[in-house]
């Protein structure tokens, strides 16, 4: 207890030591509060809650600081149901900032309990909307939120008083009066409570006893004496008790007894304690198999998660090495265009063309690409010749990837190239794929009709294995030489019938050089089985071409000295 005025500890005289003030007043306060606080304690013990709220109210207009006043009052509320007056007396209390304050505690059990709570709240929203239904005079749907509000708050007198006002008014007495004197167990001096019994009892004129639990328990007492006792009645003056009846059981009965009693038990047993405990394990077993799935779906996803992290770097790692090994192509590439470049610079066309046959055009751009054109356009004739004497020994080889692959290259150097496309065109026919050869064979009768129909390319178009008169052709050489530019040949001349075609002479670039008889005379052919026996030895030689240096060359022999013609 501090002094008013300056807030020196007040000691047992009756002015402050530190600033002179008379305090007597001031104790005076203070003992009447308290005063009032043990009249409140002493009617809460008999459970007067009206009588004692109205004493510690007053004992805290006197001192609010008394901290015991108010927790005090904060459990009667607590007790009459009211939760939230209770908790607005503990926080000011609790704001007080005393030492050791019981407030703390029933703040922290009441916030601990979130259940508690929400039942608080929902009750207080359910009497708001119960007062709310009277106003409108919807008595019925206010009764049944009442009702509810008292089965989850016990306790709240107002819930009480409000329900039997409406009994009351609905000449329902007894329920009114059974609801009564719930409440007034709670609060015993209630005046709203007392009113309201009195105004029951003179409507129907029977009093209300309030002591229900001596009744009942005297009442039950009476009824067990009754049952349970030695039978009394009275004879003139006398009171003759009648003694109990005795009887003495036999053996058998005894086991009958036993036996009933058994089968009672297991009876009991099976139907009560087997079905519990089947529950038991069955709920067990439901919770260890869902924990089992649940563990299990985890461990899937996680897998999954793994997998696809896996899959990811796996995606980059073979991004990597694609971008490495385009990178290495594209060096490999340049290296090959510079090493062309320094053979065409030397006069080594044949060289330059071959190291430009490995460059790979569409992985160039910008000033390399500009390169490999100007190479391209030095050395395209040197290519095409190295590209087409590849395919062409190929495809006499019978290797026809190698000749397909070749002949490719030297048709796309040389787009006007009869021969490339001539003997490509016959290496997909001879792969059996006519996909490709039909397509060829179309694009030498569009760019060459004389040539294409001298020799009957139209005849081979989509014609799978009816080869008839044409496997008795014989090619007749193309008098071109390997090494420079040459002129056209004329001496590929179709078979007839039986497959007797004397091929022509080719001339040379230079036309110097006359070539000799490129096709020795065929034998006869078969125009059924298109089986053809080569005249002759089919190699004859040719002449000599000459090519653009002035150098002769061996011109290529005559036609391919297959027995079936040309494949």
């Amino acid at each position: 207890m501090r002094c008013i005025y300056c807030g020196t500890p007040l000691s047992a005289i009756d002015y402050c030591t530190g600033c002179g003030a008379d305090i007597s007043l001031q104790k005076r306060t203070i003992r009447i509060s308290n005063l009032l606080y043990n009249e409140g304690l002493e009617k809460a013990t008999v459970r007067d809650l009206s009588g004692a709220i109205a004493c510690l109210k007053r004992s805290l207009k006197f001192n609010k600081e008394n901290i015991d006043a108010r927790n005090l009052l904060g459990l009667v509320y607590y007790e009459m149901g009211e939760v939230v007056s209770a908790l607005s007396e503990w926080v000011i209390s609790k704001n007080l900032q005393v030492p050791e304050n019981a407030a703390d505690g029933y703040i922290t059990k009441l916030q601990a309990n979130k259940n508690k709570l929400d039942t608080i709240n929902h009750t207080i929203r359910k009497y708001n909307q119960a007062l709310q239904y009277c106003r409108q005079d919807n008595e019925d749907m206010a009764v049944i939120q009442l009702k509810k509000v008292l089965t989850q708050n016990p306790k709240l007198i107002k819930g009480y008083h409000l329900l039997a006002l409406l009994y009351l008014k609905q000449q329902e007495y007894e329920r009114a009066r059974k609801l009564l004197r719930k409440a007034i167990r709670i609060d015993a001096t209630n005046t709203t409570t007392l009113r309201y019994l009195h105004e029951i009892e003179d409507a129907t004129g029977i009093g209300t006893s309030l002591d229900v639990k001596r009744r009942k328990r005297y009442a039950k007492d009476a009824m067990e004496k009754k049952f349970t006792g030695p039978m009394t009645y009275l004879s003139g003056n006398d009171t003759i008790i009648q003694p109990t009846p005795f009887r003495d059981s036999s053996t058998i009965a005894t086991f009958i007894n036993i036996f009933l009693g058994l089968l009672l038990g297991g009876a009991i047993v099976w139907f009560l304690a087997v079905p519990a405990i089947k529950q038991s394990v069955n709920q067990t077993a439901t919770k260890q198999v869902t924990e089992a799935n649940t563990k299990l779906a985890s461990e899937n996803a996680k897998n999954v998660k793994l997998q696809e992290e896996i899959d990811g770097y796996q995606a980059k790692v073979d991004s990597a090495n694609k971008t490495m090994d385009e990178a290495k192509a594209k060096a490999t590439g340049y290296e090959d265009l510079l090493k062309s470049a320094n053979l065409l610079i030397k006069g080594d066309q044949t060289g330059a063309a071959t190291a430009l046959s490995n460059v790979d055009a569409k992985s160039l751009d910008g000033s390399a690409k500009e390169l490999y054109e100007q190479i391209m356009a030095g050395v395209k004739d040197a290519l095409y010749a190295e590209q087409y004497s590849k395919g062409s020994t190929a495809y006499a080889a019978g290797d026809y990837k190698t000749a397909i692959e070749q002949l490719t290259l030297a048709s796309q150097t040389d787009p006007e190239s009869w021969n490339a496309m001539y003997y490509l065109a016959f290496a997909y026919y001879n792969t059996q794929d006519t996909t490709n050869a039909d397509k060829i064979f179309k694009q030498l009768i569009e760019k060459f009709p004389a040539e294409a129909a001298a020799n009957n390319i139209n005849g081979f178009i989509s014609n799978k294995g009816n080869n008839n008169s044409t496997d008795g052709n014989t090619a007749g050489t193309t008098g071109n030489a390997a090494g420079g530019t040459t002129g056209d040949t004329t001496g590929n001349a179709a078979g007839g019938t039986n497959g007797n075609a004397a091929g022509g002479n080719a001339e040379g670039a230079n036309g110097n050089a006359a070539g000799g008889d490129a096709n020795a005379p065929g034998g006869n052919a078969d125009g059924v089985n298109g089986n053809g026996t080569a005249g002759g030895d089919g190699n004859a030689a040719g002449g000599n071409t000459a090519d653009n240096n002035g150098n002769g060359a061996n011109g290529q022999a005559g036609g391919i000295d297959d027995n079936n013609g040309v494949q």
